[in-house]
């Protein structure tokens, strides 16, 4: 087995499901309800155009928001690893 399979069948600790709770509820805290609408249909697998017609919100808008998420989301992990 690779690496990458072995990380990706485990099971995460629970200090690392407790840190992805805190950090998950600190960026939906950070939203708008429209906002976390797009983040939580995006969690589930839409694509920006699926997401765009289901919200009402511009492909634009959502791809923008999905970009923040990720910056935000980066952030989060250099501080949890440093």
């Amino acid at each position: 087995d690779s690496p990458w399979t072995t990380a990706v069948s485990r099971e995460p600790t629970p200090e690392h499901a407790a840190m992805l709770s805190e950090v998950m509820a600190d960026l939906f805290g950070r939203l708008e309800a429209d906002e976390r609408a797009m983040i939580e249909l995006s969690l589930q697998g839409y694509s920006t155009q699926e997401i765009s017609e289901q919200t009402g919100r511009a492909e634009r808008s959502v791809r923008r928001l999905r970009e923040r998420v990720r910056k935000f989301l980066e952030r989060q992990q250099g501080q949890l690893e440093s």
